[in-house]
């Protein structure tokens, strides 16, 4: 089974996906994990704006959409089969939830909610004013948004391009991962 975790700022996407890992004892794989290993299996040469979030720099990337794009397109794929292969896993960002849709035991999540109360979330979590916190959640949803367009040429967080989506926000973080856990026996 593989579980994919897209997520606005503020939702405690990292948070949920380690509670659900322990739920269902799949290991969980974060940006920081993903970078680990594909330089342990030496892969992050290959891929190393994939693994970051800032596909290229805006200009080169302007340029490079059209002559790029569909190549761009299977990164994500080819990049999370090297490093995971077939095992059960729970995966956030990486444009995950594009790399897995035709996958058989495949759970696309979204996680979002109300803007304000992420901004709380993010001032109480970084110990920064509310002000600094807005300016962070807005930019962070930017930086995902324009990452997930450039490497599946979907509109990140659109419902239809995942199966489930929660506001993460008002349910909280074990109540959240109980609803995937449920979700995945469910399928």
């Amino acid at each position: 089974m593989i579980i994919t975790i897209g997520r606005q700022c503020g939702c405690s996407g990292d948070e949920v996906g380690r509670k659900l890992s322990k739920l269902l004892n799949i290991p969980f794989y974060t940006k920081k994990d993903l970078i680990g290993l594909a330089k342990e299996k030496k892969i992050y040469e290959k891929y190393p704006f994939y693994f970051g979030e800032e596909p290229v720099n805006a200009m080169v990337s302007s340029v490079a959409d059209d002559f790029c794009a569909s190549k761009a397109y299977d990164i994500p794929h080819k990049a999370l089969k090297v490093l995971l292969g077939d095992r059960d896993a729970i995966v956030i960002g990486r444009a995950s939830n594009y790399a897995y849709r035709n996958e058989p035991g495949t759970a696309r999540i979204f996680l979002c909610g109300d803007r304000a109360e992420r901004v709380k979330n993010i001032a109480n979590k970084h110990g920064v004013s509310e002000r600094k916190a807005r300016l962070m959640v807005d930019k962070t949803d930017e930086k995902r948004r324009g990452y997930h367009k450039y490497y599946t040429g979907e509109e990140w967080g659109s419902a239809g391009n995942y199966d489930l989506c929660i506001d993460a926000v008002k349910l909280g973080v074990d109540k959240t991962a109980r609803l995937i856990a449920d979700y995945t026996k469910i399928m």
